[in-house]
């Protein structure tokens, strides 16, 4: 059996399926003769470019002119019968000259392809045609030869470019000829040209087979016709049932995918993640299968936004339209725009993530959780006290919150408490000392209060502690060197730092513990490390200025006020 797609090409323009905006403009051009010198057939793979082309120069070159002009429904056509449409039909004609452009893609191949031969009259025919097809391939040096001749063809010649990559064409081109845009053949189209095939090839294939080819091709004729032909080879060679069908045909996702997105909008995250998991274990592109969900997702933000479910009718048999209509109606736009953000997020993470489909497993439960109205966890506030406590491996029991001061209270009452604190000022490093040592107390308790050292003698084996730990990991040199010993309770050696993320980095579990080992194996103790954020100029903690419930602050106030008294000076907004 031939190829279908070779052996059912369209031989006039009523035989090519979609397509009416560019068939009754060419049709109406031949029959008028108004004929253009260069014309640019734009448009998806497979869906009828080339065979218009072929159309278009059997037509300008029909010697039965009777029936071009005629003023019916075959104007335009070529007869098909006459010497020259016989000719370029049996591919004999010297008059059209069909060039593949990825194939003669340089300067050489476009002079003794195209301009030498333009400047010859036709042998026999009206119009020598030239036919390139995928003009985008040509090189920059083959688009500029050419243009000359493209500009000011010879009246005997005509133009037909064909591409699938138009952004690729030099404007300096698409600026000389006559453009149309070929566009995806509708699905029912579609259905409709598989059905009349079937029955010329005289074997019953019952629609719902025709239907999964036709989702299957995308909109590309030359792509179903394919489809078709390998399926026409299953059964008895007169019947070929639907189950027989999908056998040929390639593994369909498509009804994973609506199921999915169902789920996904549905909140209903469980079924999600066993969809993802069912395609996992089927051999799916899970790559793929997130793009054919963001797109269905799309579809339905589409038509949400303009409330016409049928905007998509071209691309979707009746069942598909209305499941898109109630995906519309599930959530907002704000909701639908949110999960393919996600999406989109965690599509470029599948290739590197192990396993595969984690994070479209993430993805599901973060879109489930925001459409269903629950507000992701808040991150913690940069002001929040900088001393966390220790990790999991040392445990420290949690202070009370400071009492926080209104805002309520008066100008006056808050000179008079910056005076009371400038008075208690004496008072502040005991009561730190003394929470200090409440401190120590507390988690002595767990260490039988005995420290397993002292901060002068970490002070003298820290440059052997950052070698050893150097040793372990080099890139925590950096972080110990801006570190120093602030206090040791128990086997718990509390390091300060300046910044927060010098504190961070060293908090991290897997540095902490490297760090433990190598001071352990110095001191010949087992020690639980904390790093602990200083406050500026002071080496205290800042966790025990907040201790002291705003006294700090108020002596802060008290010192500005002595400088004002002490320097004559006054404060200004």
């Amino acid at each position: 059996m031939a190829t279908l797609y070779r052996k059912y090409r369209p031989q006039a323009w009523s035989e090519i399926s979609g397509q009416s905006h560019v068939k009754v403009t060419l049709a109406f051009e031949i029959a008028t003769g108004k004929i253009a010198h260069a014309y640019l057939f734009s448009g998806p793979r497979g869906v009828g470019k080339t065979s218009a082309a072929r159309i278009f120069s059997r037509a300008v070159n029909c010697l039965d002119r009777a029936k071009l002009a005629a003023g019916d429904a075959d104007a335009g056509e070529p007869c098909g019968t006459c010497e020259s449409c016989v000719a370029i039909l049996e591919g004999r004609s010297l008059d059209v000259i069909e060039i593949d452009a990825a194939s003669h893609r340089g300067i050489d191949a476009v002079r003794e392809n195209i301009i030498e031969n333009a400047r010859f009259s036709p042998s026999r025919a009206a119009y020598k045609v030239f036919i390139i097809d995928e003009v985008h391939m040509l090189t920059t040096e083959a688009f500029n030869a050419l243009l000359k001749t493209l500009e000011e063809p010879p009246a005997h010649v005509v133009f037909i470019l064909a591409t699938t990559e138009l952004h690729k064409v030099p404007q300096t081109i698409l600026s000389r000829c006559q453009r149309f845009d070929f566009r995806k053949i509708p699905f029912i189209d579609l259905v409709d040209r598989l059905h009349g095939l079937a029955e010329r090839e005289k074997i019953k294939v019952d629609r719902r087979s025709l239907e999964e080819i036709a989702r299957h091709a995308d909109g590309s004729l030359r792509d179903a016709e394919g489809l078709l032909g390998k399926v026409l080879t299953m059964g008895d060679g007169k019947r070929v049932t639907y189950d027989e069908a999908l056998v040929v045909l390639p593994r369909s996702d498509a009804q994973a995918i609506a199921n999915f997105v169902d789920a996904l909008l549905h909140r209903d995250a469980r079924s999600a993640i066993m969809i993802i998991d069912d395609c996992m274990e089927g051999g799916s592109d899970l790559d793929q299968f997130a793009t054919d969900a963001i797109e269905s997702l799309r579809k339905a933000l589409l038509a949400k936004m303009s409330g016409n479910p049928d905007v998509f009718s071209a691309e979707m048999d009746e069942t598909s339209k209305k499941q898109l209509e109630g995906w519309a109606s599930l959530s907002d736009t704000a909701e639908l725009v949110r999960a393919i953000e996600i999406l989109m997020e965690k599509r470029r993470e599948i290739k590197s993530s192990h396993p595969a489909q984690l994070p479209l497993e993430l993805a599901v439960v973060r879109i489930c959780e925001q459409l269903g109205g629950q507000a992701p966890a808040a991150s913690a506030p940069k002001s929040a006290a900088p001393y966390s406590g220790p990790g999991p491996t040392c445990e420290v029991p949690k202070r009370e919150p400071p009492v926080a001061v209104t805002k309520s209270e008066s100008s006056e009452s808050a000179a008079v408490n910056a005076l009371e604190a400038a008075a208690e000022a004496p008072v502040l490093e005991s009561l730190i000392d003394e929470s200090a040592k409440m401190d120590a107390r507390n988690v002595g308790n767990a260490a039988d209060n005995a420290p397993v050292t002292t901060v002068d003698r970490l002070k003298s084996l820290w440059k052997q502690f950052m070698e050893k730990s150097g040793e372990k990991n080099a890139g925590l040199l950096y972080v110990l060197g801006v570190g120093t010993p602030v206090e040791v309770v128990g086997t718990i050696v509390r390091i300060g730092f300046d910044f927060a993320f010098h504190k961070d980095k060293f908090n991290q579990e897997k540095n902490r513990r490297h760090l433990e080992e190598a001071l352990g194996d110095l001191l010949g103790k087992k020690v639980c490390l904390e790093g602990v954020l200083l406050a500026a100029k002071t080496g205290i903690r800042q966790d025990d200025f907040a201790l002291a419930g705003g006294v700090v602050e108020q002596k802060a106030q008290a010192f500005d006020g002595n400088v004002l008294q002490a320097f004559g000076g006054r404060v200004v907004e």
